[in-house]
């Protein structure tokens, strides 16, 4: 017992001097982190807007979040006293992501660009960052089209991660010249503000129990969890929920909630199943992927794609069952897969309930499983 105290004790003391040296630590290192981004953010403003003498944080400026494309500072770039333009700070998705400084004119002109950051695949997305590509910003009107192929030069087997920093600047570029359009005298812009399409979200449980079952549909229904088989491993995945649904007094579906593999970190699929084994549709109810490509699988055109097949059916790429997202066959082909594992859960949830429907074993079919080809 006294071992036991005196071990207790001694880890004690040794975690509290370990978090008085990461908090010293902090203290020291956290003004040179945060000095050293200054700088690299004001090394960042001279680059894209080099006629300038000095740049100011602009009074009045609000950052603008309520798209994928974050545009979150404008800085004011002075000669003499007197605005020249702005620089423009904005994130947005790409293939991966990427921070950039945008510079601008008064008469919407962009002077240069300059990541901050760029997430992208080495040797195809990161040659955005290069002179051959990043210079074909300069001298261009933020009221161009941007558009990959046609006014801005495509990168070679990056055709994503083009359209996406195309699209970062010209609407960082938008903002920032309609502020100063507003505020500065500059020129007013031709056209419309760019439309940036907002990407999609997962559902919540709620959420997508009731775009399964609509009301003007079902009616009104009720859904039950069952806690048996939760937590249990299917070809490589979790069964995170299970639940049957009823109408009145009659079992007419179950849902399955499995974990699985994407192309990055994983989600979660919540497949739903008629009482004839057919699917009722899928949600995503949790997406770890890129920022991009991946995300894309949130749509209705993807997911809606396995309604009304049979859950006794397989469900692989190239069977024509379902088309991947391009760019994103991996995570595509990994929702399949957890479609697959739900619907057949659900199925035996059916059969056990009596319902007239045959059980399937689940190690029976073949799956995609190409997170194993990685």
């Amino acid at each position: 017992m006294k071992n036991m105290l005196k071990l207790g004790l001694s880890l004690a003391i040794y975690a509290s001097v370990a978090c008085v040296c990461l908090s010293l630590v902090n203290m020291v290192t956290a003004p040179a982190i945060a000095a050293a981004k200054e700088r690299e953010l004001n090394a960042g403003l001279a680059v894209v807007f080099p006629d300038a003498d000095s740049f100011e944080a602009a009074p009045g400026f609000t950052s603008d979040t309520e798209t994928s494309v974050k545009v979150t500072n404008l800085y004011l770039a002075k000669k003499a006293g007197q605005v020249m333009g702005a620089v423009v700070q904005a994130n947005g998705p790409t293939y991966d992501k990427a921070e950039m400084l945008i510079g601008i004119t008064l008469d919407r002109s962009i002077t240069g660009i300059q990541f901050l950051s760029l997430t992208d695949t080495p040797g195809f997305g990161q040659k955005a960052a290069e002179p051959e590509f990043a210079g074909q910003f300069a001298g261009k009107s933020i009221d161009d089209a941007f558009s990959a192929g046609d006014d801005v030069d495509m990168i070679g087997g990056a055709t994503i991660t083009t359209k996406g920093v195309s699209q970062l600047i010209k609407y960082a570029a938008y903002v920032a010249g309609e502020f100063l359009a507003a505020n500065y005298g500059g020129a007013a812009g031709t056209g419309e503000a760019p439309v940036i399409a907002e990407a999609a979200t997962p559902f919540t449980f709620d959420e997508a129990c009731a775009s399964l079952f609509p009301v003007e549909e079902y009616g009104e229904v009720t859904v039950t969890d069952v806690a048996e088989g939760i937590g249990n491993i299917v070809r490589n995945m979790i069964v995170e929920e299970k639940a049957y649904v009823t109408a009145g007094n009659k079992t007419i579906a179950a849902m399955v909630a499995v974990r699985g593999q994407t192309y990055k970190y994983g989600g979660v699929v919540l497949t739903a199943v008629r009482a004839d084994g057919n699917i009722i549709g899928a949600r995503i109810l949790e997406l770890n992927d890129d920022q991009n490509q991946g995300q894309l699988t949130l749509e209705e055109r993807y997911y809606n794609q396995f309604t009304g097949l049979s859950a006794a059916q397989t469900i692989l790429n190239g069977e024509g069952k379902y088309d991947a997202i391009t760019g994103a066959t991996i995570t595509s082909d990994c929702i399949a897969d957890m479609v697959k594992v739900g619907a057949v859960e659900a199925v035996n949830m059916l059969a056990a309930e009596g319902l007239g429907i045959t059980a399937i074993d689940q190690t029976s079919y073949q799956l995609n499983e190409n997170y194993l080809e990685e």
